[in-house]
């Protein structure tokens, strides 16, 4: 069978690698190939579409078509679902809300790196400043002068100009086979993403990607989808709590191991071979 995968990130006329449906769809490609199915750009048998948006629906031309909603959900409607042979949720929670649809949790293909010497930074964080909520997050952490802050991603210099000395500025892009090396820069991370997939429960492949690669421990937004996949990861509400977990954790360096190790062995569940073969099941069901 001769497979395509399509992703929003190919409509984007340069830096297409910095999207993370790029790294995604890779990651997919790979494994469909592993498994003996030609991957092609064109003449597929099935098109699997990474939705993360509306743009690029109508290059769908295999007899059989899948849809893996992978973020956005606030932008999916019934027309659009009603174009695919079948649908992929990530969420319990939005399972309900396309009729049809089955369970696809994400996957991380990422190989552990170990730390070779103590982290550097109390905090990194690795994303662009394109989402308001997180560099008011960030900004907030900075003025505290508390921390040891390190910023991967693009215009934090801008957004920073006047900050502190100690702030390290890993540049505009973190190499995708490098983020385990930076998230090992420090102690904690945390993760703020869109709050439609918050608010749906969608878990994102950036929040495996950090306990895949890394010994980092990621403080995530609360989301009622990270219980099906983590037994006790930390959360924090707004900026201010996320101030008293990063605290707390520093102040209690065995309990921060402890439950940096509990996310790493909950993640080794979280794979890309398991998404395909939940993929297989249903074109074999076909």
């Amino acid at each position: 069978m001769r497979v395509r995968i399509l992703s929003p990130s190919d409509m984007a006329t340069s830096n297409n690698h910095t999207w993370g449906d790029y790294w995604a769809k890779l990651d997919l490609e790979a494994g469909f190939s592993e498994r003996g199915y030609e991957v092609v750009d064109s003449g597929a048998d099935l098109d699997i579409y990474l939705f993360g948006n509306k743009s690029g629906l109508e290059r769908m031309t295999a007899p059989l078509k899948f849809c893996w909603i992978y973020s956005h959900p606030s932008e999916v409607s019934e027309d659009i679902t009603r174009r695919f042979d079948h649908v992929f949720v990530p969420s319990r929670t939005f399972l309900q809300k396309v009729p049809g649809s089955t369970l696809l949790y994400a996957g991380s293909a990422k190989e552990f790196v170990p730390r070779e010497v103590e982290p550097e930074y109390d905090l990194v964080f690795l994303g662009n400043t394109a989402k308001s909520k997180r560099v008011d997050i960030v900004k907030y952490l900075v003025s505290l002068k508390k921390y040891r802050i390190a910023l991967g991603g693009g215009g934090w210099i801008r957004e920073l100009r006047d900050t502190p000395e100690d702030i390290f500025f890993a540049g505009d892009y973190v190499d995708n086979s490098k983020i385990g090396e930076f998230f090992n820069l420090g102690k904690l991370s945390f993760y703020s993403g869109h709050e439609d997939m918050c608010d749906e429960g969608f878990v994102a492949i950036r929040i495996l990607d950090t306990f895949k690669s890394s010994e980092n421990l990621c403080i995530v937004e609360e989301n009622v989808g990270l219980s099906d996949m983590f037994r006790d990861v930390p959360t924090y509400t707004d900026k201010e709590d996320l101030d008293r977990k990063i605290e707390w954790f520093l102040s209690h360096p065995k309990e921060l191991d402890e439950t940096a190790l509990m996310c790493r062995e909950d993640v080794q569940e979280w794979t890309v071979d398991r998404t395909v073969t939940e993929i297989e099941r249903w074109i074999k069901n076909g």
